[in-house]
């Protein structure tokens, strides 16, 4: 094989498994399937570097940043003087409630002037759901996010009946050819399909790859959305690995292993694909990444089933349940690392980091390679919104939004994780007394910093919170009508009576358009904040 480099696709980096006797039948039928092995280009990537098309985007990007730096500032930036941050965006999971309030935030940042200053977007569940649409347009960034936001409070406000009942048919037969083009299915696939139809009320037919048009020229952030592997054992800890998903490729930072993302699923055999499957449309990732909401399936199939009349029931219908209550909420995808180990050599680069809490981390060399399938889930089952990605050494960011629109009693809870997760990997994160701070939000945003250690980034927590919105309409704008103060009552709690209950998929129009308001109210309100970020960053003050 090829020798291997940061830019290509190549198995020479690992070894082979050579298989037991069990193993040998399979392992003959994989490789008399293999394709022509001069397809290198379909081979497994093993680096910790970004891939080469990311490197390009960030030249173009910096380019970017800079100029809207300028402007934000109101100062020339000698670019030989300055270095440019990398600025990230993370956002948290929370289904519907998740996905509006990235709406709100996002065009908080872009009425700021600030949204050409983010290189890196990630998301966590139901915020994936917001950058799935965002980003099926080359240039929505430089667009005004309102006629997004209007289409979205529209397919929104629909009732689960449209967008689940009446579709039965549809989700049964495009589950049918899934199977039949060779995915294993699951009802994570069902899940998928049902958050197409919440999110864009049509089939959508582009894929992840299709997304590197929206940042071939730098022209938005690079998307980065999230998935974690998880051992299916029956261990009350069960370890979780971070796999991401960019337009560019999909892989394991961990482990160093990556394929194209137009690759991902097909079947791999020592490094090599061995049954290639169509690309994967977006729909059927969005169940992977907020897999943690297709137990809501449960509850719908429920009450539509009681809606059926006994003994006429459609028999598609009842398969359709069948699968609903049989199935687990896993994703199996098939395993790109099958056959392969780690070889010695990967072992000894210092951005490899063993961690004594996982099963995992604690066996370098255990890549899956007997497995058929990986077992891919919601991150919030690990952490609820996506750090891990942008503190990676080839990106480490510099100022981190970090947007959480989580209604958990500690708003700092995935922090905790995350500065957990930073220690038993030894990634510099800021040092924070998290003891120190309320488990509920008092304010809108938190600073967090290490003076002592210029490696970790900066943090900027906004909380999902509604503190001066109750009187301010805009910033330095007070309240000043019966209707006007109406709107600034949103109940954020957990209750199973809110309005933004994590388990309901539909809004009102109103209910849609108030958190909007809100989420873009916590970003410009604080804009002194993030420009002080920025300032601290480049030295200016």
């Amino acid at each position: 094989s090829s020798s291997s480099s940061s830019s290509s696709y190549s198995s020479s980096s690992y070894s082979s498994y050579s298989p037991s006797i069990h193993a040998c039948k399979d392992s003959k039928e994989l490789l008399l399937n293999r394709v022509d092995s001069s397809e290198k280009d379909v081979m497994v990537r093993q680096d910790f570097d970004i891939p080469p098309e990311e490197e390009a985007f960030l030249l173009k990007r910096k380019e970017v940043v800079a100029s809207a730096l300028q402007k934000v500032l109101n100062i020339p930036l000698d670019l030989s003087k300055y270095k440019v941050p990398t600025v990230a965006v993370v956002c948290s999971g929370g289904g519907s409630r998740a996905m509006t309030g990235t709406y709100g935030s996002l065009k908080g940042l872009q009425s700021l002037g600030l949204l050409d200053v983010i290189t890196y977007m990630t998301a966590v569940s139901g915020s994936t759901w917001a950058f799935a649409s965002l980003f099926s347009d080359d240039s929505w960034s430089k667009k005004n996010l309102d006629e997004e936001i209007a289409s979205k409070k529209i397919e929104l406000s629909k009732s689960t009946r449209t967008i689940f009942f009446w579709k039965l048919w549809y989700y049964y037969s495009e589950r049918h050819n899934r199977m039949k083009e060779g995915y294993p299915v699951s009802i994570v696939d069902l899940w998928g399909l049902v958050v197409e139809q919440l999110i864009f009320g049509e089939k959508h037919t582009k894929t992840l790859s299709d997304q590197k048009m929206a940042v071939f020229k730098g022209q938005n952030p690079l998307p980065i959305y999230t998935a974690v592997e998880m051992d299916d054992s029956a261990s009350a800890q069960p370890h979780h690995d971070w796999c991401e998903f960019t337009p560019f490729e999909v892989g394991f930072f961990k482990d160093g292993a990556f394929v194209s993302a137009k690759d991902f699923g097909s079947e791999f055999h020592n490094g090599h694909v061995v049954k290639n499957l169509p690309e994967t449309r977006i729909p059927f990732l969005l169940g992977i990444w907020s897999s943690f909401f297709s137990a809501n399936l449960l509850e719908l199939w429920t009450y539509f089933r009681d809606l059926l009349k006994e003994g006429n029931a459609n028999q598609k219908c009842q398969s359709m349940g069948d699968v609903i209550h049989c199935r687990p909420l896993i994703s199996k995808v098939f395993n790109f690392l099958k056959g392969l180990f780690r070889n010695n050599t990967s072992l000894e680069d210092t951005r490899y980091v063993t961690n004594k809490d996982t099963d995992s981390d604690a066996v370098p060399n255990k890549l899956s390679p007997t497995h058929s399938y990986l077992n891919l889930v919601d991150s919030g089952h690990a952490i609820n919104i996506a750090f891990p990605p942008v503190l990676r050494p080839h990106r480490r960011a510099d100022i981190i939004l970090s947007l959480n629109y989580s209604l958990e009693t500690d708003h700092l809870q995935d922090l905790k994780k995350t500065q957990q997760y930073c220690i038993d990997h030894k990634i510099p994160f800021p040092k924070i007394d998290l003891s120190k701070y309320p488990p509920e939000p008092k304010e809108e945003v938190y600073v967090f910093m290490d003076e002592e250690n210029p490696d970790a980034p900066m943090v900027l927590h906004f909380p999902l919170v509604n503190v001066s919105f109750k009187e301010y309409k805009e910033p330095g704008v007070k309240r000043t009508t019966e209707e006007e103060l109406k709107e600034g009552e949103i109940d954020l709690s957990s209750s199973i009576n809110s309005t933004y209950n994590t388990l309901n998929l539909t809004y009102t129009p109103e209910d849609f358009q108030h958190l909007v308001n809100l989420t873009k109210y916590n970003i410009t309100n604080n804009k002194k904040t993030i420009i002080n970020a920025l300032k601290t960053f480049l030295k200016l003050e």
